[in-house]
């Protein structure tokens, strides 16, 4: 659990996405291929403001 928390929304998705597949419960085809692209995408932003704010916060309190 702890592992899920420090992770963005759309990585638990995309590892929730891969569990399906693994457990035979979705086909990796084309489209979930293009799910996985826009949730790695959209997981590079998150992360790259979550680091944008500790990097701001940080500047504050000095």
């Amino acid at each position: 659990m702890l592992n899920m928390i420090s992770k963005s929304l759309p990585a638990v998705l995309q590892q929730a996405l891969e569990y399906h597949v693994n457990e035979s419960q979705l086909t990796h085809d084309d489209e979930l291929q293009g799910i996985y692209d826009r949730l790695t995408n959209l997981n590079e932003k998150v992360e790259f403001f979550k680091n944008k704010i500790k990097n701001n916060r940080l500047k504050t309190e000095v």
